[in-house]
């Protein structure tokens, strides 16, 4: 039977190691791939053996945590399972006690732990002869950049999720496989059993150079100036949103990273396999560029951009007291817009441990930006670290009250990391790290620091929400004019020289301009401040007009700069 018309199983398992003596089956998934039929995958998670639990490595990479676990079935079930439609599928090919063929996509990981199941649950000889789909693309495309599943899926013009799941996995192995037999077909390759000889040959496959979907040609038409631009695969799915200066010489700049060994990385290799078209968006200034590119991040949500997407997130207003949050302003909840439910926690943690509080495990996660309490340190060793994070920053800026301590040694530590590139929200720390004192001492100055930040930020981003902007950037000819209302642009021009700019008549009590921040007004608001900042360090001019009342540029609006 001719591979175009011959039906497969295909399968895919996560585990939470790399082999049966490293771990366990953590998910299990397959279906029978028909020629021109839908593929309907069965999957089952699981159940771990007693007292395991899913690591957080694996968790980050999966999806899957020990909630998901809820419903899950033995592995002897779920190969009995597999097993039940490899042997419907012999019967429907006439194989007799034949082996079923299978695709895998990489057959060297799944077959481990498959073998060992059958080993301990199964009866008879192992039942399914396996190819590996990467083997096979390896060997048909080797200057293909990736040929992971999801590079591989995409470069065939199939979107697979970032999360590892074996349902994904199966499909889109059965996807891959529809399309490499095609492929096969052009070597004269037509037959399971010349598949099967072919892939016995093991002689090393010529490396070759790198070679992009995206024609060469197409990335230097692109024009020399400011806008967006999008990664798109073959089926028109956006992979990746970015910005630039220079259109052409940012994309360009891609390919020349993903061409080098020293600084390529996976995952942009992994995008850029499955790139086949860019499209980009002229703008009139870099600025604006920057304020699109996040626009068109939460219009798109695309799988490769890291920042500005919003997945459920919320702008945030700390409680008066700093030990909660809400997605919106009232008189209790009045410190905001914050990036995140936890972002401003360590202070008021902090301010309480000074107060006397009890050194309770959730009370030192908070003090620490830690999310889990089960990932912060012992109490012994949280209590030296706190030693020394009293005698190094609180003696110092001891104050009449606990709070007004600690609001004197944030500002300190602010002016002293302002320049070290403190993130917003809690630092990401699964606990896979040992603590030492002088750990959780950074820990709590970054905290504090961070959270100081944030407040610091959080007025400073309401007060553009509501206001005009006006700014030329070095080497431009003409100032541009931004107007912005509720957090969202309104009005975006040249400006003639000599033209005097008014700021907006009325603008709205504080209040008001809380109430407008969502996920997408707090990330546009603050990548306009950004770009501020950064015209203001490339020499160009900046004037920000709150009220009719109000501007602020030179040194004044340099020292609010300096706070983004």
């Amino acid at each position: 039977m001719l591979l175009a018309e011959l039906s497969v199983l295909v399968a895919d398992c996560q585990a939470t190691g790399a082999t049966p003596a490293h771990g366990s089956l953590l998910e299990l998934a397959w279906a029978v791939a028909r020629p021109g039929a839908p593929v309907e995958v069965r999957s089952h998670t699981i159940a771990l053996p007693a007292g395991q639990h899913v690591p957080p490595i694996v968790s980050r990479v999966t999806g899957i945590t020990d909630a998901d676990m809820t419903g899950a079935i033995g592995d002897a079930e779920a190969w009995a399972g597999l097993r039940a439609e490899a042997a419907a599928l012999a019967r429907a090919l006439a194989l007799g006690d034949g082996l079923v063929p299978t695709v895998i996509h990489f057959a060297h990981f799944e077959q481990r732990f498959l073998r060992d199941v059958h080993q301990r649950a199964g009866e008879g000889a192992f039942p399914l002869e396996i190819v590996c789909a990467h083997d096979i693309a390896r060997r048909l495309m080797p200057e293909l950049p990736r040929r992971n599943l999801r590079a591989l899926a995409g470069y065939y013009g199939h979107g697979l999720h970032l999360f590892r799941r074996s349902r994904g996995h199966a499909e889109a192995t059965a996807f891959v496989w529809r399309h490499l037999v095609g492929d096969l077909a052009t070597r004269g390759i037509t037959t399971w059993a010349e598949l099967a000889t072919w892939l016995e040959d093991r002689s090393p496959v010529s490396r070759q150079r790198r070679a992009f979907p995206l024609p060469r040609a197409r990335r230097l038409e692109l024009p020399d100036a400011p806008g967006v631009y999008r990664f798109l695969r073959s089926n028109g799915d956006i992979l990746y949103v970015g910005k630039a200066a220079s259109l052409k010489k940012r994309v360009s700049s891609h390919y020349t990273q993903a061409t080098s060994v020293a600084r390529a990385n996976d995952r942009s290799l992994e995008m850029l396999t499955q790139a086949r078209e860019v499209r980009v968006t002229p703008t009139a200034s870099a600025l604006e560029a920057a304020l699109l590119e996040t626009d068109e991040i939460k219009l798109h949500d695309p799988p490769y951009n890291v920042q500005l997407r919003e997945h459920g997130r919320a702008a945030w207003f700390s409680s008066i007291e700093l030990d909660d949050a809400a997605p919106s302003p009232d008189d209790h909840f009045r410190w905001g817009p914050l990036p995140s439910r936890r972002a401003v926690l360590p202070l008021g943690a902090v301010r309480d441990l000074h107060a006397g509080a009890q050194a309770t495990p959730e009370l030192r996660a908070r003090a620490l930006g830690i999310a889990n309490p089960r990932w912060a340190p012992e109490p012994e060793m949280f209590a030296a670290g706190w030693a020394a994070f009293v005698e190094q920053q609180l003696a110092p800026a001891r104050s009449r009250s606990a709070w007004g301590t600690v609001r004197k040694a944030s500002r300190t530590l602010l002016r002293q990391m302002s320049d070290v590139g403190l993130e917003e929200g809690e630092p990401d720390d699964s606990g896979e790290r040992p603590w030492t004192v002088d750990r959780v001492r950074r820990h709590l100055e970054r905290a504090v620091a961070a959270s100081a930040l944030l407040l610091r930020r959080a007025r400073w981003l309401c007060l553009l929400a509501d206001g005009a902007v006006c700014f030329r950037e070095a080497g431009a000819d003409k100032r541009r004019l931004l107007v912005h209302a509720a957090g969202q642009s309104v009005l975006s021009r040249d400006v003639e020289e000599g033209e005097a700019i008014r700021a907006p008549e009325e603008p709205r009590r504080w209040r008001e301009r809380q109430c407008c921040f969502d996920a997408a007004r707090y990330d546009r608001v603050r990548v306009l401040a950004t770009e501020l900042k950064r015209v203001v360090a490339e020499g160009g001019e900046v004037a920000v007009l709150l009220d009719p009342r109000r501007t602020l540029e030179g040194e004044r609006l340099g020292k609010l700069l300096r706070w983004v």
